[in-house]
């Protein structure tokens, strides 16, 4: 049993602990084109954050999974399952009164799915405001960006791409099938300024919009030693900012 993950404790564990950090897993439910399994983005944020909570040792708690996140943008494509907006901000913030309500005033969400990213802002800000709790999200693809940004097969990438579907090779391997790894089907449609993952324009596409196969890079290019030098330059950077953020004071009142 390891001492960091809650649900391997008794409720006189944890009070008995003396944890500085909660790390909350959130991922998604969806496509991910014809290779990866539609778990692929929860499965990634739970063993990064089992990861990262090692490296942490006794100052970081570890929270059960929240698998579902926002995929409205994949639901033409089938086993995509989502969350309105609202239900998942205020599942997170659920999570998170129950945490502060048990004094944690530092929470780090490991998110799993680009999609959440807005709604865990908004998240992170009512809690510093409501709970005076500092919520920090992190996800690799962002610790990571310059690393995936090194020899990808084309401008477009993000999505059961070269960089996650490498990844997934490395933390979550059992949901790839590699004999369905293929040339992506192509883009529907090219915006300036508009395409990820250098969008400098906000604008809300569904990803039938986007790609015919769900696809949006080459997974071809992918490779166990790609997906170990993200891992390994997220984890370091995730390490990095928990560290300080155990250091610093609860959000002022």
């Amino acid at each position: 049993m390891s001492g960091h993950v809650l649900g391997e404790l008794t409720t006189e564990d944890v009070a008995a602990a003396d944890f500085r950090i909660a790390i909350l897993p959130v991922g998604a439910v969806e496509q991910h084109g014809p290779h990866l399994s539609v778990l692929t983005d929860a499965r990634i944020a739970e063993r990064f954050a089992q990861l990262l909570a090692e490296r942490l040792g006794g100052t970081a708690l570890l929270c059960p999974l929240l698998p579902y996140g926002l995929s409205e943008h994949h639901a033409a494509f089938a086993g995509t399952v989502t969350l309105r907006p609202a239900t998942f901000i205020s599942l997170v913030g659920d999570i998170v009164d129950s945490l502060a309500a048990q004094g944690f005033d530092k929470v780090v969400v490991v998110n799993g799915h680009g999609g959440n990213i807005e709604a865990l802002s908004l998240v992170a800000r009512d809690q510093r405001v409501r709970n005076r709790v500092r919520v920090g999200s992190l996800m690799w693809a962002k610790l990571a960006h310059d690393v995936c940004a090194e020899g990808t097969a084309g401008a477009a990438y993000g999505h059961a791409c070269e960089n996650e579907t490498s990844l997934a090779m490395v933390l979550a391997p059992e949901l790839l099938r590699p004999d369905r790894v293929r040339a992506p089907e192509g883009a529907r449609i090219d915006v300036p300024h508009a395409m990820p993952p250098r969008a400098l324009v906000d604008t809300a596409y569904a990803f039938d919009e986007l790609t015919v196969d769900g696809v949006w890079g080459d997974p071809r290019a992918a490779g166990v030693e790609r997906g170990e030098r993200i891992l390994s330059t997220a984890l370091a950077r995730a390490e990095e900012y928990c560290r300080a953020l155990a250091e610093e004071p609860p959000p002022a009142g």
